[in-house]
């Protein structure tokens, strides 16, 4: 059964006491003990940084993060949903998570905790206890770059790299990495561009419109990649919201790629 990509707070608060449910509150554990949405488990998705994109470094991967989702009492019944403040990228990195360990039935919560709290609903200081579960990936590599994948994709014509990323982190300006610049031949559009002042995702003609105004277009197989892979996962949701058929977050991003001397750079 597939589940929406995004839900309203209306929509979560409906299903959230349903035991298939799994609330996953994504943002540093100080954020959550100030403020959660009630049976939300908590799991501070920025602790969970990965660069190495060789093929060990991806099975390394892949098992501490079927330990994590274990951990926090995913099974394959369970319907995930990520939240943070707003429709931001931890969540979004949540969702890309799950599809890559082979698990469809993941949402992001739409205006994340800022849209709960002005709707009305409910809050609690009261921390919610994982049931750790066994859970098992089934491992989807078609939403996954690695960096051998980006360096055979630069000049394919079927791929388009989108570099998500600031404007000055892509010139150079903004240095975050032993190198500066950007992968050759990316584009550069904004992860940021994508959410509303009010924390939503912006309707999807908006959505489009901005893709489609740089040349990204869904007949292509679209790469994205950040500093971290978190801003390139909520712009993978985005498009996948969007309708694109093939879309992969390079894990590794600029962090992996500025700090490998064989990969080539453009300034």
């Amino acid at each position: 059964m597939s589940v929406p990509l995004v839900l309203s707070a209306q929509q979560t608060a409906a299903l959230a006491n349903n035991h298939a449910i799994l609330l996953v509150d994504t943002r540093p554990f100080t954020d959550y003990h100030t403020e959660h949405i009630p049976k939300a488990v908590d799991l501070p998705m920025t602790e969970y940084h990965w660069s190495d994109t060789s093929p060990t470094g991806i099975r390394a991967f892949t098992n501490q993060m079927e330990r994590l989702l274990s951990f926090i009492g995913v099974t394959p019944n369970k319907h995930v949903v990520f939240y943070e403040e707003t429709s931001g990228m931890m969540a979004a990195r949540g969702v890309w998570l799950l599809h890559y360990l082979g698990h469809r039935k993941a949402s992001m919560l739409d205006g994340g905790l800022r849209s709960w709290r002005k709707e009305g609903h409910e809050t609690t200081t009261e921390p919610t206890a994982p049931k750790p579960s066994r859970f098992k990936a089934h491992v989807n590599p078609e939403v996954l770059a690695t960096m051998n994948h980006v360096l055979g994709s630069l000049n394919d014509p079927n791929r388009t790299i989108l570099d998500v990323r600031s404007e000055e982190e892509y010139d150079g300006t903004l240095v975050r990495a032993a190198r500066r610049g950007h992968i050759p031949t990316a584009r550069n559009i904004d992860w940021s561009r994508t959410v509303s002042t009010q924390g939503f995702l912006r309707s999807r003609n908006e959505l489009g419109r901005i893709y489609s105004a740089e040349g990204v277009y869904p007949n292509k197989e679209i790469i994205t990649y950040c500093q971290a892979g978190y801003r390139a996962a909520q712009t993978y949701l985005v498009l996948k919201l969007l309708g694109y058929p093939n879309v992969r977050n390079y894990l590794g991003s600029w962090f992996e790629w500025g700090n490998t001397g064989k990969a080539p750079v453009k300034k």
